[in-house]
């Protein structure tokens, strides 16, 4: 009888049909090593010296490590920083080191996207990957037909390592390790029941999605708001496709048209009732000159080359993460935000974050930690509660990883792995028209319906 506290991985090759990739992983929700990158031939594994000088320009915002915690992914204030400068800082062996994590888009743009405090929404392609486009694919072919969230590249040094903390996602995350080395901790979305999350659930999806009460989501990781106003929308551009066909009568076309007419009405209702049942607009996470998370989305969703906690590849799905090294982190299955873990009462917290400080996680898994115990203890029971997670090891020092987030299936059906087809495909058409404009702007596609009031990605 094995005595360890963790379980291992299954590893397989990027050679994988999309297909098998979904049915045997993604859709079972499950986990899995990939040894090597995407086969996709626009990947390239990026050197630092390439990486400044294609995008040393781009101005990025940098997280300086908590002196307290000893680890990033804290509330300590970023700070703007050309890319150049910031990887020429990573070579200094005395440091001080800063980490680059999700980076968000200003209202007010200035300097490459860097605006007013308070304007931040979330991009597809933020920098710098918007000025690494020719170095990977949108989509990688692995991914099948899932839907593209948000490209980032995370790029840190310490040390001695450092985590981010226990966590969920609420996008797969397909997450390459392009250097350094990386830990993840992954227990199955069904513990949240013993893992203390800063959240008050809302619902617990069959796929493994958490949604909070603060911000409600679907099962398919789309805001509920925004969702139903997509609903609308595209049930208003098929009465017009109806109308543009042709005026003529006839039973058929009558009885389509009030079909329609009929869906239009239960649609606005369904929209009139998820606005009113939000206190105000911030629930839905837009506020005063912010942009509707409707509007926001229509200009993202247009990646087609060749997709929560955490994973729609390589390491984690669905699952709490953890990495230490040059960065720990730990989730609990589909991710997001970030906030000081050392301070498990911190009204500041994400909902997705859980209360169990760093060190007392590595301490009941007999992990190595480099994090610091809380000056006054706490009891997490619940903890001895949960099952063994798996723990995966990635060795490839400055720790340098190329992440996709996509939004979690809702089906088992490899070609259309979302339920909503009314609504998805049109936010797929939609976004296509509108994406052409946004990539001659350098893939600046602002999106707000994942940075909801309390949902800020989480900083891997």
């Amino acid at each position: 009888m094995s005595t360890s506290k963790h379980k291992t991985l299954e590893t397989i090759t990027p050679t994988i049909s999309a297909q098998e990739f979904f049915e045997q992983y993604v859709s079972k929700r499950q986990p899995v090593v990939m040894k090597g990158f995407p086969d996709d031939k626009s990947f390239k594994g990026s050197q630092l010296q390439y990486l400044s000088k294609k995008a040393g320009n781009v101005t990025v915002m940098v997280e300086p490590m908590n002196s307290d915690s000893n680890q990033f992914g804290t509330d300590v204030e970023r700070i703007p920083m050309s890319f150049k400068d910031f990887l020429s800082s990573l070579q200094n062996p005395d440091g001080p080191y800063h980490y680059l994590t999700t980076q968000y888009a200003f209202e007010d743009e200035e300097d490459e996207g860097m605006g007013a405090e308070g304007g931040e929404s979330v991009t597809t392609l933020p920098p710098p990957t918007n000025a690494l486009m020719d170095d990977f694919p949108l989509v990688p072919r692995l991914m099948g037909n899932m839907s593209l969230q948000q490209v980032n590249l995370w790029l840190g040094k310490s040390k001695d390592g450092s985590s981010s903390g226990l966590h969920h996602d609420f996008h797969d995350n397909l997450y390459i390790l392009l250097s350094g080395s990386k830990r993840f901790v992954l227990y199955p979305p069904a513990e949240h029941v013993n893992l203390y999350p800063h959240g008050t659930l809302d619902t617990f999806h069959p796929n493994g999605l958490i949604s909070y009460k603060d911000a409600p989501v679907r099962s398919d990781g789309l805001p509920v708001r925004t969702a139903a106003k997509a609903r609308v929308k595209a049930i208003e551009r098929k009465l017009e496709t109806l109308a543009a066909a042709g005026k003529g009568k006839g039973k058929g076309k009558d009885k389509e048209r009030k079909k329609w007419m009929d869906l239009h009405d239960e649609a606005l209702d369904e929209l009139a009732k998820v606005t009113l049942d939000a206190v105000d607009e911030e629930a839905f996470g837009f506020g005063d000159g912010e942009e509707d998370d409707f509007d926001a989305l229509m200009g993202e969703l247009d990646g087609d080359d060749g997709e929560d906690e955490d994973g729609s590849g390589s390491s984690n799905r669905n699952n709490a993460v953890e990495d230490p090294d040059e960065e720990e982190e730990e989730g609990s299955t589909l991710g997001q935000p970030d906030d000081d873990e050392s301070n498990p009462e911190s009204s500041s917290e994400p909902s997705s974050f859980s209360r169990i400080p760093t060190h007392t996680l590595h301490t009941h898994l007999g992990l190595p930690t480099t994090s610091l115990p809380l000056s006054s203890p706490q009891a997490f029971p619940n903890l001895q509660k949960c099952g063994k997670p798996y723990v995966v090891h990635l060795d490839a020092g400055v720790h340098m990883a190329f992440n996709y987030w996509f939004y979690p299936p809702t089906s088992k059906d490899f070609a259309g792995p979302y339920e909503d087809a009314l609504v998805w495909e049109y936010l797929k058409t939609s976004s296509s028209a509108e994406g052409k404009d946004d990539g001659a702007k350098g893939g600046k596609r602002k999106l707000r319906d994942d940075v909801e009031d309390g949902r800020k990605k989480a900083k891997h």
